[in-house]
């Protein structure tokens, strides 16, 4: 079992990225649809450019490869427990 007093190591600089990250996403979308050139490289750079901006400080790191299997949205993953044959 994994250690309960460690925090989450996320950092808020990382929900910083991700929200540009979408916000590019968005607007490239937007240039898409209504067939806008301008607007959709506008937005495919911000989404380019956060994003290396995003790796280069680290937002990798905040990844938590320890998962636990209690994450199943209906209960554990044991299949008998949710009333199927294994």
């Amino acid at each position: 079992m994994t250690d309960s007093s460690v925090p989450h190591r996320s950092k808020p600089l990382s929900w910083v990225w991700v929200i540009l990250i979408s916000a590019g996403s968005i607007v490239a979308t937007v240039g898409i649809c209504v067939a806008s050139w301008p607007i959709s490289i506008v937005g495919a750079a911000v989404t380019v450019l956060t994003g290396i901006g995003a790796l280069v400080t680290g937002i990798m790191e905040d990844v938590d490869e320890n998962t636990c299997g209690d994450l199943w949205p209906i209960g554990p993953r044991d299949a008998a427990r949710r009333g199927k044959a294994a």
